[in-house]
């Protein structure tokens, strides 16, 4: 079980709660939940309610959404330090996605009443919290101009580019998925990503095995994602 302690370390280097003191910290951290979950459990279902902000402590998590016909789509991957569930808090809607452990994770859980109090007596907090769904709003319309205008190789070159820090020249990298749950996060299927992983091997852009890629020119491979048919493959 982790202590109150640890807990407020790991709050005071999430942004929203940066700048409270140590006894704000603490306060706070007495009454966060962390939830233990096993890699193919469900953390939050599509359809239930929030219990407030929840951040990855450790392990992974897909955001997804099921279809009637069992389709899924992955609509993000959550890493240690990310958090999700913060715009559900102000709508008081159901969650409308289902956050599923990829691998064994630690969440924890910031109950909703502790954010309210901290929004109503900390403009800092308020205004970091405007930031961060400011920031979300930003990246869900570039997400929609992405899987919209762009091909499967550019939409992957760019997730290679963005995992990669923008490297300028060789790098090296994890992927930090399966292919399966990226091909659903580029809005691709498996055999076509397979299809343009081959394509970006036999030009000598990227070498791979299993999870792990090698960019062999950053610059080369984004060159070669502008040069590509702005079409799906």
């Amino acid at each position: 079980m982790m202590s109150k302690e640890q807990i407020s370390s790991i709050l005071s280097g999430f942004y929203i709660f940066s700048e409270l003191t140590d006894d704000r910290l603490e306060r706070v951290a007495e009454n966060c939940q962390l939830q233990e979950v096993a890699k193919g459990e469900t953390v939050i279902g599509r359809g239930d309610f929030s219990r407030g902000l929840y951040i990855l402590v450790q392990g992974q998590l897909k955001l997804a959404v099921t279809s009637a016909y069992g389709g899924e789509k992955v609509i993000s991957i959550i890493s240690p330090g990310d958090s999700f569930g913060e715009a559900v808090l102000f709508l008081e809607r159901k969650f409308p996605v289902c956050a599923e452990a990829t691998a064994d994770a630690q969440v924890l859980v910031v109950p909703k009443d502790v954010i309210f109090s901290l929004l109503e007596n900390d403009a800092s907090v308020a205004r970091k919290m405007l930031t961060g769904l400011s920031a979300l709003n930003h990246q869900l319309i570039s997400n929609i101009e992405v899987l919209s205008l762009q091909s499967c190789t550019q939409r992957f070159i760019g997730y290679l580019l963005q995992i990669s820090a923008d490297a300028s020249g060789a790098a090296n990298l994890k992927l930090p998925t399966s292919k399966r749950i990226l091909a659903s996060l580029l809005n691709s299927s498996p055999e076509t990503l397979s299809r343009t992983i081959s394509k970006l091997r036999m030009a000598g852009l990227i070498r791979i095995k299993g999870k792990n890629v090698t960019i062999m020119d950053a610059a080369r491979l984004r060159k070669f994602g502008h040069s590509a048919i702005a079409s799906r493959s």
